[in-house]
């Protein structure tokens, strides 16, 4: 069975976002257990539940769809993909958005039944490890586009263009080929800076919602551990669904900028005397030694990106099922103890 998977992935695109992402996923299961948790019941179980499942759904269904659409189109402007690249951050970031404001609109105690707590940092239920691992695959994103709007420039009109060809424009699109040889297109600000705005949002929002969440108004009755358990697996899993898209648009924006620097220019060279053979010679791009490196790990980024994203809806779905029987189990325990009770 798992071969013919294997062999039904093989004749899918490589660029197509879901081929690597369901292969890793399945690989995924080497690791059985839950990745999410969820609060036994109440009103933020809700919540969590339809932004576990629906949210990371949508990145699933994102990214698949604009990578899919990036195979066989290739647009005339030399900047057709800025917004397909960043799609699947906005897509993330747009589930925990409305999961956030889902949850201002939770029931508050009653200004008498409110505990006293002090301010909390915002980050206080957030998990260290997944915070750092966020800060770095957002910082490799913004730090690839920043390099690539900087090496980016106009070029001359009647100049030569290598790799795929687009119209011409004014635009600071090119990078230059070889020290001033030539200009490939698919650098610059037009191709890169949507991304950069969406890793600001995305920052804001994950800052403001767990902000709000955080010093959210307890019930005097409620137990300090249990709300730290509840607001710390909200925290997780927003992060959790975010860190998909960041992954996922990392992967697309090296499979972008790989590929642009893996154009090369042949020149046949021929024999004057012809007692040696014509040869070829190749001309590589600028940065054409890590380009091949970073678009291959782009495909593998993009794939763990949906691979994340799809084990976060599973998990979610089985700790909901968890919680249920657990919730339904407590009524029938209580009971038989009262019956031997009495």
């Amino acid at each position: 069975m798992l071969l013919s998977f294997v062999d039904a992935l093989r004749h899918l695109p490589r660029e197509d976002a879901i081929t690597f992402g369901l292969f890793l996923f399945v690989l995924s299961w080497v690791y059985p257990r839950r990745i999410v948790s969820l609060p036994p019941v109440g009103y933020r179980r809700t919540t969590l539940l339809w932004a576990g499942t629906a949210g990371s759904l949508l990145v699933v269904a994102v990214a698949t769809v604009v990578s899919a659409h990036a195979v066989p189109v290739w647009g005339g402007s030399g900047f057709d993909g800025w917004w397909r690249r960043p799609a699947p951050l906005v897509a993330a970031t747009l589930a925990v958005a409305v999961a956030g404001l889902a949850l201002r609109r939770a029931p508050l105690p009653a200004p008498g039944e409110r505990a006293i707590s002090a301010r909390r940092a915002w980050h206080t239920f957030a998990s260290r490890v997944l915070l750092w691992v966020s800060g770095i695959t957002a910082t490799l994103v913004a730090v690839t586009a920043l390099w690539q709007i900087a090496i980016a420039t106009s070029a001359p009109k009647d100049s030569p263009v290598f790799g795929l060809v687009p119209e011409y424009t004014t635009l600071p699109i090119y990078m230059r080929f070889n020290n001033g040889y030539g200009y490939v297109a698919g650098a610059g600000w037009p191709n890169h800076l949507v991304t950069l705005i969406a890793i600001a949002i995305a920052i804001a929002v994950f800052f403001v919602v767990l902000r709000a969440d955080v010093d959210r108004p307890l019930f005097a009755r409620s137990s300090a551990p249990s709300v730290r358990v509840e607001r710390e697996s909200t925290a997780w899993l927003f992060g959790l669904i975010l860190l998909a898209g960041l992954i996922t648009t990392l992967g697309a924006v090296w499979m972008h900028t790989g590929f642009a620097g893996t154009s090369m220019v042949g020149l046949d060279v021929q024999s004057v005397s012809g007692n040696r053979p014509d040869t070829r010679i190749l001309i590589n791009g600028g940065y054409s030694a890590i380009a091949r490196p970073m678009n291959l790990a782009g495909y593998l980024l993009q794939g763990t990106g949906v691979a994340v994203a799809l084990r976060i809806a599973i998990d979610t779905v089985r700790a909901a099922h968890r919680t249920r029987r657990t919730t339904a189990n407590v009524p029938e325990a209580q009971e038989r103890t009262a019956r031997v009770s009495r």
